[in-house]
């Protein structure tokens, strides 16, 4: 009974199972070959000829690893938060934030909206349901929708309108802050998610969860050139050639911005309502730093590694067989 539970405990334990499935396919697969080379050629040089192949197979394996950034890998690129800052990003710890302006001291992305007349972002955030596109609403449920989307409109980021309308938002100046420019929604998705979660975690602030607060602008400075908005074939070549040839990779900052929102009543049954920034709460401003990290630093030291022990062994290989023909040649001079 009790060999039967420590079985059942290998088989649901995927480290020991992952373990054990290795072991065996080593024993299988190598000692199989290992045993059929030692039949004909002794323990000794079946020994090294079994080595030699398998570090050979491991410089192909590695290889590939290092190829594609698979197998046995290292952490991936990801973002570092260096710096939380309320209210005021004069007060930053990091040089390069201050020379962002706060979002108070700009204008709204529903003013950019307004001003600019675009006919794009006029439509998305600018315009109001008609009777006419609703038919089938009461006149109360009209207003309702209406008031709706007019706070809508009112309370777009400029992240969202440059996802829409980016031309509006590089009018405006958004895309050469100092040396920042405003990112997209559609841009911005990891480094906010990655800013919500450090947030979420953080004990002195008051986020408990993600309806606690709403994300506003992103955005970032830094990292390698990047192509432009309407890029024609040299263009795509040119870059391509000039982010291969670059050996360093510049540092990358990213700041994600959000404020806490009203506290609404959600009635049973009903869809929440939208959210509403709470003008009282502080604008957070959450800095982050670009990790590349070391996805092919392992495959690279398998691969040089294994190829550093199969030429050890080939030259050993190699040096057993001049001796085995020193020997034999001097076996035959004796006998002549």
């Amino acid at each position: 009974m009790d060999a039967l539970v420590t079985l059942a405990g290998l088989g649901w334990d995927p480290e020991i199972s992952g373990i054990l499935t290795v072991v065996a396919g080593v024993t299988v697969l190598m000692g199989s070959i290992w045993l059929i080379v030692v039949t004909n050629s002794g323990v000794r040089l079946a020994t090294l000829m079994t080595a030699a192949a398998l570090m050979g197979w491991m410089v192909i394996l590695g290889s590939a690893w290092w190829m594609y950034g698979s197998g046995w890998k290292g952490d991936a690129p990801s973002w570092k938060t260096v710096d939380i800052n309320l209210g005021d990003l004069g007060a930053s710890g990091l040089f390069y934030a201050r020379e962002l302006p706060n979002p108070g001291e700009m204008p709204t992305a529903y003013e950019l909206v307004v001003a600019s007349g675009d006919a794009a972002a006029a439509a998305e955030f600018d315009t109001l349901p008609t009777a006419d596109d609703n038919p089938d609403l009461s006149s109360d449920a009209l207003d309702a929708l209406r008031a709706d989307r007019q706070l809508r409109n009112e309370t777009i980021t400029r992240s969202e309108l440059a996802a829409v309308a980016r031309n509006v938002t590089d009018a405006a100046g958004l895309r050469a802050i100092g040396p920042w420019r405003l990112l997209a929604t559609t841009e911005a998705g990891d480094a906010q998610a990655q800013a919500a979660a450090d947030l979420l975690a953080h004990p002195d602030l008051d986020f408990n969860s993600s309806a606690d607060y709403k994300l506003l602008d992103a955005y970032t400075m830094g990292g390698k050139p990047s192509l432009t908005d309407d890029p024609n074939r040299w263009d795509r070549i040119s870059h391509w050639i000039t982010s291969s040839a670059r050996l360093t990779h510049p540092t990358r900052y990213t700041v994600v911005q959000l404020q806490g929102v009203l506290r609404q009543e959600v009635a049973a049954g009903e869809a929440p309502p939208r959210p509403v920034v709470d003008p009282d709460e502080p604008v957070v401003s959450v800095v982050m730093i670009r990790d590349l990290g070391w996805v092919r630093l392992r495959p690279a030291l398998v691969t040089i590694g294994s190829f550093l022990v199969f030429l050890a062994l080939c030259y050993w290989l190699h040096v057993r067989d001049k001796e085995l023909m020193e020997r034999r040649r001097e076996f035959e001079a004796s006998k002549a």
